[in-house]
């Protein structure tokens, strides 16, 4: 029989509907991503090393680590092993290294590489051995999921696909041909909840992410879509506290252990983030001024070893930089830092530190640091206005990215005047800060780069300074999932400005950070801030 107009509309319709929705992408925001690159920068021994996990596409696939050195590194072997630490009931038991993998480090600095086979999705743990200690990275293997909006996608395509033909038959066929327009209906129907679907995915928020927001498992990483995950609206966690457990003799190299307790209940702390690249900044103040910025490593839950050579004996300041799943930046000091024996054997001599003095009536200094020619020039540094200060380094864009940045600029003050043990005065700041600088640009103004937050009630201070005009190349913050430049690339600065408003007049010392040929430069500077004329 012929078919009716009707059904004749339906069938056109819903033909046009379903030709012309399968170009459309099912859902531009359905599930999380995989997720970029991870650098975590580990002081192991003597060795400061950036450990770079590359992202795991697919599972099982292959999981490439990139070990970039230093200069002054020496050459070795380093031991790498991978070991799932969520349990699962169809997967093997947890907490055995399911591969293992040797990274020969040469003389020279640069990069080394290791690729390891990933068999599940879910929570690991990196291990990294040099012969006498064990760093412990985790991270998380992420699964390939299929959201509930993708899921609908699909189901409404393969509905709509399946009563096409039912439909064409039906009419073609039946005594009745309005019968077709039951299973055209369902078709139109089918293709309208994909659509739909498909165009409300991209608003729909994504579930709570583990790692970054809840303690990750099997089933909350191969599933996060699932019912049974709790409806959490307050992922904030308490602050830290930061204990010091181990002695060190100066002039020698030595170990202690940090020791970190949640506030609320005295548990250890095992739910810190790779935050700017490291699980935990340390920033070490010596009694003549000098400054340490280590990476120290995870031997267990709350605890991570310190290897250092303190130059001189004497109480050292002590300010760790970390980040708590689901929770801020913290920037916490330990109350006594902690002391350096002397060295009967061989006493070290005091070191004595040069700093540039910027303030007043100086606003440009420069020296020579193993061979690189640096100058640092600051605007008027009053209380409570911004003060940008620069360090041109050289006159070519050749600096690397360091733990994600072009530049660091750490600062504790005000001080007394006149202080000869600065560590001591340092740990009784007011003010303990660390801003970064991405290098030069014209746009100070840009989004997340607009000077540093308050740490208040941790009693430091944390951000990105804003970006300053000047010479050379600004290193720009990745989109859509991609991956920073690493430290291969040589290519920002010579200018790196920051900027920082300090809030108590007084006088601050400073230490400005970069990378140059695999050599990391730190440049003391004594700033005078003044106050405000009434």
């Amino acid at each position: 029989m012929p078919i009716t107009r009707a059904a004749r509309v339906l069938l056109v319709a819903g033909l046009w509907l379903l030709l012309a929705s399968v170009g459309m992408a099912p859902a531009s925001a359905d599930s999380a991503a995989a997720g970029a690159d991870v650098s975590v920068a580990q002081t192991l021994g003597d060795r400061e090393l950036t450990i770079v996990l590359r992202r795991v596409t697919s599972v099982p696939g292959p999981l490439r680590v990139d070990v970039v050195t230093h200069a002054g590194a020496a050459a070795g072997k380093l031991t790498l092993a991978v070991t799932p630490t969520g349990a699962g009931s169809d997967l093997p038991a947890p907490g055995v290294p399911t591969a293992e993998a040797v990274v020969e480090l040469g003389g020279t600095s640069g990069m080394y590489s290791a690729t390891l086979d990933m068999d599940r999705p879910g929570p690991w743990e990196l291990s990294i051995g040099d012969g006498a200690r064990v760093a412990r990275i985790p991270f998380v293997v992420p699964a390939q999921v299929t959201s509930p909006p993708e899921r609908l996608v699909y189901l409404g395509f393969l509905v709509a696909g399946v009563l096409l033909p039912v439909s064409v038959l039906i009419a073609m066929r039946a005594r009745h041909s309005a019968w077709a327009l039951i299973p055209a209906g369902g078709m139109v129907a089918g293709v309208a909840v994909s659509v739909t679907a498909a165009l409300l995915s991209a608003s729909l928020p994504l579930p709570p992410q583990p790692g970054s927001q809840l303690d990750p498992t099997v089933d909350n990483v191969t599933d996060p879509y699932s019912l049974n995950q709790p409806l959490i609206s307050d992922y904030s966690r308490p602050p830290v506290l930061l204990t010091v457990e181990g002695t060190v003799t100066s002039g020698r190299p030595g170990d202690f252990d940090l020791v970190l307790l949640d506030a609320a209940t005295g548990a250890a702390v095992d739910d810190l983030l790779v935050h700017d690249s490291a699980l935990v900044h340390l920033l070490v103040v010596g009694p003549s001024g000098g400054l340490s910025h280590l990476h120290p490593i995870r031997t267990g839950p709350g605890r991570y070893q310190v290897h250092l050579t303190a130059p001189e004996p004497g109480r050292y300041a002590l300010s760790a930089e970390l980040a708590r799943r689901g929770g801020g930046v913290q920037m916490v000091r330990a109350a006594t830092g902690f002391t350096a024996m002397p060295n009967d054997a061989n006493a070290a001599p005091r070191i004595s530190s040069a700093p540039l003095h910027l303030g007043g009536g100086d606003k440009s200094a420069a020296l020579v640091l193993d061979g690189n020619a640096i100058t640092v020039k600051t605007t008027d540094a009053v209380v409570g206005t911004p003060t940008t200060i620069t360090a041109e380094v050289g006159d070519t864009s050749d600096l690397q990215p360091w733990l994600g940045m072009v530049g660091h600029l750490i600062m504790a003050g005000p001080v007394p005047d006149g202080t000869v043990d600065i560590a001591a005065a340092v740990q009784n700041s007011a003010v303990w800060g660390h801003a970064h600088s991405m290098g030069p640009s014209s746009m100070p103004d840009m989004p997340g780069m607009s000077g540093a937050h308050d740490m208040s009630g941790m009693g430091g201070m944390h951000g990105m300074g804003a970006a300053g005009s000047g010479r050379g190349v600004m290193l720009m913050p990745p989109v859509n999932g991609e991956s920073p430049p690493d430290e291969t690339v040589a290519a920002f600065g010579p200018d790196v400005p920051f900027t920082f408003t300090f809030p108590v007049a007084g006088r601050y010392r400073l230490w400005i950070q970069v990378e140059r040929n695999y050599t990391l430069l730190t440049v003391p500077v004594v700033l005078d801030v003044a106050g405000v004329q009434r």
